[in-house]
């Protein structure tokens, strides 16, 4: 099964035909012969029968974004680590426990914990599962023994 063509594309689904030209032809001058078939087959899918990009509008995720796998094209393209790791001299040491106050730790977890919730009963009153009659006093004890 193919992948939608706004995502070959990296492109939303408000994206113009000239967009989606425009995008193909970067794909193919940049992309692999596997990826240009994509991106051809994604543009004609697009720029064809309106009926077929109807269909791949409806079937693409809601607020799709490609944004996050264009920074990684970027990335891998112009960028490269921005630390060299084999350049770092020696081991990194786990952390210890005198590098923590346990004492602001201990506060804050108590804190958490010995705070009570803020509770609404409302809803529980509204709904209980016994209806609440009031008409009569409720039983006492002397009721329940002597009858």
């Amino acid at each position: 099964m193919k992948p939608n063509p706004f995502h070959v594309l990296g492109l939303p689904v408000s994206a113009s035909d000239e967009e989606v030209a425009e995008r193909f032809r970067e794909l193919a001058v940049t992309g692999a012969q596997d990826a240009g078939a994509l991106a051809e087959w994604a543009k004609d899918e697009l720029m064809g029968l309106p009926e077929t990009r109807e269909l791949h509008v409806l079937l693409e995720a809601p607020g799709a974004d490609y944004r996050g796998e264009r920074w990684e094209d970027f990335a891998r393209q112009y960028g490269r680590r921005p630390v060299a790791f084999e350049g770092q001299s020696g081991q990194t040491e786990a952390p210890q426990a005198t590098d923590f106050d346990l004492a602001a730790v201990a506060r804050q977890l108590l804190d958490g914990m010995l705070t009570p919730p803020t509770v609404d009963i409302r809803p529980a009153l509204d709904n209980s599962p016994v209806p609440l009659h009031l008409e009569r006093p409720p039983l006492e004890v002397r009721d329940v023994l002597f009858g």
